[in-house]
């Protein structure tokens, strides 16, 4: 998290750090944008323990095929030990390095993660360390940044796009890129 700065009446002047980053706890998000995230990143959240065998062999098969628009195969609890811990840096891994990753991913989604934490402290931690355009990190950030309030105030058309910017926070950033953001938010709003 940020540093902030008080001046001598408790007024905060200003926000040091690299991230810009402020946590939520899941009771502060609203319903509406928890349901665009898992429906969009991982719609069988609630019912699978970390590793999703349906979609893995769904985007697995779609790979092999060449089908690009397979989609991926990573639950919402791997994306959350990918970023946190296996590919902190975002290194693309591919070949047998990016299998190991994977399988990696996977031990640590069902056998720690999903062992350790509910499913609440999971999209918890999920929202609050995501990468989301520019200098912003987290749900409430992005919300501050591109609409102006807090999170907890989002609507469905505010939530749908931050929720889709989780697949690649710049080019669906609304401030730079409105049409790509709208079309996002579209997609996320029929999943939804």
């Amino acid at each position: 998290e940020m540093s902030r700065i008080y001046d001598k009446d408790g007024n905060e002047i200003a926000k040091l750090g690299s991230e810009k980053r402020e946590k939520v706890t899941y009771d502060e998000l609203p319903e509406v944008l928890v349901d665009a995230i898992i429906a969009t990143e991982d719609s069988r959240f609630f019912q699978h323990n970390g590793f999703d065998a349906p979609r893995f062999l769904k985007a697995f098969v779609g790979q092999v095929t060449g089908n690009s628009n397979a989609g991926g195969a990573s639950t919402l609890t791997m994306q959350v030990v990918k970023n946190s811990f296996t590919d902190k840096f975002g290194k693309k891994t591919s070949g047998k390095s990016g299998i190991i990753r994977k399988f990696k991913d996977i031990y640590l989604a069902v056998f720690k993660l999903e062992k350790d934490y509910s499913k609440q402290e999971i999209i918890e931690y999920y929202v609050n360390n995501h990468f989301l355009g520019g200098n912003t990190y987290g749900v409430q950030e992005a919300s501050l940044a591109y609409f102006g309030k807090d999170v907890s105030e989002l609507n469905l058309s505010e939530s749908a796009i931050l929720a889709g910017m989780f697949k690649s926070p710049n080019a669906y950033k609304p401030t730079t890129n409105p049409k790509n953001a709208a079309a996002r938010r579209q997609t996320v709003l029929k999943r939804s």
